[in-house]
């Protein structure tokens, strides 16, 4: 997920003065919300607490400017042939034909706090590892609901680059996929291969998180990233954009 603190059914314009943060993540996570209200169908998570981890980003790169990062860089093609990805970002790795993106995933924790990471950088995506948190998660091509984040964009430094970027994340057009398109992700040796089924825009601090990570049902996957408006005084964005996708292969 992003600008400063960054997962839209319109496309972003990356605005130079402001540190855009990466939705799905943006430099750094989220802030959880409470828990969505049981049903017999979708039963509360029951970790180590009440809360549904919940995507409201606030960027905490992993590291600050400094004068070694004056260097702007601002096409992702181009700081992707540059720097690559974080040592990391060898859990798998997710392609959008229709959007053009070829990502290198890397895995994150979610404990009990509920807090998601964020992408480190405005070219990777991140896979959520949230086996504390009942119903949810999951890994692809195993049954159940894959959760990814990248960032909408991004401007600030980019700690293992040693750069600064300002410039559009990897999920920076990710509003644009309708039901049909496809969605592959290469894991553990396999591809799997989705078609999605929705797209939706929903206020980040108000959507029920519980139910979009226990969405549907089967083998899926569901991609966020920052969308709708962008306040300059919280450097947040109002909304998440989720797309959803069902295996086909």
């Amino acid at each position: 997920m992003s600008r400063t603190r960054a997962l839209l059914l319109p496309a972003l314009a990356i605005v130079a003065a402001v540190a855009l943060v990466a939705c799905g993540g943006g430099g750094d996570d989220p802030t959880p919300t409470e828990t969505a209200t049981a049903t017999e169908s979708t039963p509360t998570p029951t970790p180590t607490t009440s809360r549904t981890p919940s995507p409201t980003a606030t960027p905490r790169p992993s590291q600050t400017e400094s004068a070694d990062a004056v260097q702007a860089i601002s096409g992702l093609k181009d700081f992707i042939d540059g720097y690559g990805y974080p040592s990391d970002a060898t859990f798998a790795e997710l392609r959008v034909p229709k959007l053009g993106v070829d990502a290198q995933v890397a895995s994150r924790f979610v404990g009990g706090d509920g807090v998601m990471p964020n992408p480190e950088g405005p070219a990777e995506v991140i896979w959520y590892d949230m086996s504390l948190w009942q119903g949810m998660g999951g890994v692809p091509g195993g049954g159940g609901n894959a959760i990814f984040s990248g960032h909408v964009d991004y401007d600030y430094a980019v700690g293992y680059a040693g750069v600064h970027y300002r410039g559009q994340g990897v999920f920076s057009q990710l509003g644009k996929l309708v039901e049909g398109d496809i969605i592959e992700v290469d894991y553990g040796g396999e591809t799997f291969r989705y078609a999605v089924t929705d797209t939706l825009q929903l206020h980040a601090q108000n959507a029920d998180w519980g139910a979009v990570w226990r969405h549907g049902s089967g083998d899926m996957i569901t991609l966020y990233t920052c969308g709708g408006e962008f306040d300059y005084n919280s450097r947040e964005y109002s909304d998440r954009v989720v797309v959803h996708a069902q295996r086909i292969d």
